[in-house]
């Protein structure tokens, strides 16, 4: 598809949309729709013009909850729909959604998810080593989901409009038709996991994100910690 035709299209449409006169609404929509004939271009590529996907190298074997829940926290904190794929060339996560959003989530995701998984090893270690193997991977499990929440409580969600909600569904129905959502397991859940949960959350807490405003790009993404 012709980039430079294809953005001919959408300002003809934004034109329509804005406009204040009805004779030049109407001439921009002509103008968009006689393109879009000849171009062969349908208003469903216009609209898949503007998502984007973004991926990450991840090494997820098994999805236990304090990896759904910080999947979940970047889908909320950026508006876009997260999908594990794997092939024989690796796993990665893919973000979809309205550009720049799934850019800003794997940025994101890059610096976040290694700090959350050192904390969580460091906090294993630290365990007495009078404790099972099981209850202290449990209470590495509980810590990590406590840091996720430590996180969330700081952010409010990415509202996406009911439009974009619904160009985003389109799209990945029809480029990941067979796609599931993982179910996540719960490790340990006899374990006594102790304070481990609160001792995540006061840990998540020194951590932050501050996302851009008015699509600005990564390098104004401000995560602390």
């Amino acid at each position: 598809m012709d980039n430079r035709i294809l953005n001919k299209i959408k300002k003809c449409l934004a034109l329509a949309k804005s406009a204040t006169n009805e004779n030049e609404a109407a001439a921009a929509m002509r103008s968009a729709q006689a393109l879009m004939e000849k171009h062969r271009i349908s208003a469903e590529d216009v609209g898949f013009s503007n998502i984007k996907e973004a991926s990450t190298p991840v090494k997820i074997s098994r999805v236990v909850a304090y990896k759904a829940n910080f999947i979940g926290l970047i889908e909320r904190a950026f508006g876009v729909d997260a999908l594990l794929h794997s092939s024989i060339f690796g796993s990665e996560i893919r973000f979809i959604g309205i550009q720049p959003q799934p850019e800003l989530a794997a940025y994101c995701w890059d610096v976040l998810w290694p700090k959350m998984i050192a904390e969580r090893s460091a906090y294993v270690a630290a365990q007495s080593n009078r404790c099972k193997r099981s209850t202290k991977m449990a209470r590495g499990d509980k810590f990590a989901e406590g840091w996720v929440n430590g996180i969330y409580a700081q952010i409010t969600d990415f509202a996406r409009t009911d439009a974009e909600q619904h160009l985003v569904d389109a799209y990945t129905n029809k480029h990941y038709p067979s796609r599931g959502k993982a179910k996540s397991m719960t490790r340990g859940k006899k374990a006594n996991t102790g304070s481990a949960t609160r001792d995540g959350y006061n840990a998540g807490k020194q951590h932050s994100i501050n996302r851009p405003l008015n699509g600005e790009s990564q390098r104004k993404l401000a995560v602390r910690g």
